[in-house]
């Protein structure tokens, strides 16, 4: 039996927790593989943050057996899927429960991020999930990149602002393979409703570089507790000015135990640059999205009193 998961379930939940698959979806933004009870968790379960969060259980004689669990993204029209207890029998019935209710909820994408190698994999496809981008995330060693605090020749670093929102578009459509613009938006208001908003504990911070008036890079920085985590984006950008940014990065971050970068696998020249400076290579995930049919009411005729 699939069903909501109610507060009265918090102390089964405790106990089946030790006998449960791991959690096999990744956050965009984690290295971790949280636990449904973390605080994050927890608190946007039985807080009122407006429907941020919604998780599914599959019981089985009086034990969890598996879970499900989403947290909307930047708009109400797009839900990621950040952890997924299940093996691949369960792991169908599962997502298929998230898409019938997000349907009805007028949700029109769904996203997941699993390992590349997941065996959730094929069970998501079945559900009608396909993948479109891959990703790595690289952790820092410690070693290698001189912290930069300037920025070289004819690039200004600056604190991102709520006018930048059509030009970053426009850089992400053209930096950006088109299956990843094709699933993530392509339209400006799509594109910022399907923007993960990250967890609500988060520090984030958000930097645009410009050259000449042109906007040719996005830094999006988040920090929690003892890790960190950073994204670029960026088009035509030399490996000194990449080189820049990423030190730029480390500084934001430093005094964090642990700091990774997140990078798609479609931006060579930041991959060498990450290996050169003293970053590993710990997990390359597999982007997957489920486009869902919205029920739209046909006009109909009705008689005109006069």
């Amino acid at each position: 039996m699939i069903r909501p998961l109610y507060p009265t379930d918090l102390l089964l939940l405790l106990f089946s927790s030790r006998r449960m698959l791991p959690n096999q979806a990744i956050a965009r933004d984690s290295l971790s593989q949280r636990s449904p009870l973390s605080p994050q968790a927890f608190l946007e379960h039985w807080l009122p943050l407006s429907g941020r969060r919604h998780t599914w259980v599959c019981l089985e004689r009086g034990q969890i057996r598996g879970l499900v669990s989403i947290r909307s993204c930047s708009g109400p029209t797009a839900w990621q899927i950040d952890y997924l207890q299940a093996d691949e029998e369960l792991c169908l019935a599962l997502l298929d429960r998230v898409s019938a209710v997000a349907v009805k909820r007028g949700v029109r994408k769904l996203f997941l991020r699993l390992p590349s190698e997941s065996p959730l994999i094929d069970g998501a496809r079945r559900a009608g999930f396909s993948g479109y981008a891959t990703d790595y995330l690289c952790r820092y060693r410690g070693v290698g990149g001189r912290r930069a605090a300037e920025a070289p020749g004819p690039y200004l670093l600056r604190p991102k602002a709520s006018g930048d929102e059509h030009l970053l578009f426009g850089l992400c459509n053209a930096a950006l393979p088109p299956t990843v613009l094709t699933a993530e938006g392509m339209t400006l208001k799509e594109w910022q409703e399907t923007r993960d908003r990250g967890f609500w504990l988060e520090r984030r911070r958000e930097f645009v570089v410009e050259e000449r008036g042109r906007l040719v890079a996005w830094l999006r920085v988040n920090s929690a507790r003892g890790a960190g985590c950073f994204e670029i984006i960026f088009q035509q950008l030399d490996e000194g000015a990449l080189e820049w940014l990423v030190n730029h990065s480390l500084m934001c971050l430093a005094g964090k135990s642990s700091i990774v970068c997140v990078a798609y696998a479609s931006q060579e020249p930041l991959l060498r640059l990450l290996q050169k400076l003293g970053f590993e290579e710990i997990t390359r995930s597999t982007k997957l999205v489920k486009v869902l049919a919205i029920r739209i009411e046909e006009p109909s005729f009705m008689p005109v009193q006069v």
